[in-house]
């Protein structure tokens, strides 16, 4: 199967704007996670080299109520 052309998008920026408009601060804390990671994921930087752990996609799916399916999606890339 053909990848190229798709990228892992995460939903993260949409989820806290849902909750109050969430800080990537506030999350951090509450979720026990580094803040430049969070906010890496709000902004979906350099998303085709990272590596995500499984520790914090659960953390953010229990914490937010959520499944894996809801905070990412995959995404053509504009051609």
């Amino acid at each position: 199967m053909d990848q190229q052309g798709y990228i892992l998008h995460c939903k993260l920026d949409e989820i806290l704007k849902q909750h109050d408009n969430m800080s990537v601060l506030k999350l951090s804390e509450e979720i026990g996670h580094r803040r430049t990671t969070i906010m890496e994921l709000v902004h979906n930087s350099n998303m085709e080299k990272k590596k995500i752990s499984a520790t914090l996609i659960t953390k953010l799916c229990v914490y937010f109520d959520i499944t894996p399916n809801d905070l990412f999606e995959i995404r053509k890339l504009n051609e």
